[in-house]
């Protein structure tokens, strides 16, 4: 049974690695979401229109609905 996915802030790092599935470094993840978060067209514009950074190490709760809106849940 899959655990369901809860909405809530969430670190970068740790949400690549829900994404991954732990199949991946930590590192590795990170540039596999950053990477994902490039690729959606639109999906920059959104987060950035809710003061999402390149640099930022939590993303909140309204980014991570955009994102899941976008990819789908881990």
């Amino acid at each position: 049974m899959e655990k369901e996915f809860v909405l809530r802030p969430y670190g970068k790092t740790e949400l690549a690695l829900a994404y991954t599935h732990g199949s991946m470094s930590a590192r590795s993840a990170l540039n596999w979401l950053n990477r994902e978060l490039r690729l959606y067209p639109g999906l920059m514009e959104k987060l950035t229109a809710l003061g999402y950074h390149p640099y930022q190490n939590t993303l909140t709760i309204a980014q991570l609905r955009v994102i899941v809106g976008v990819i789908g849940p881990p």
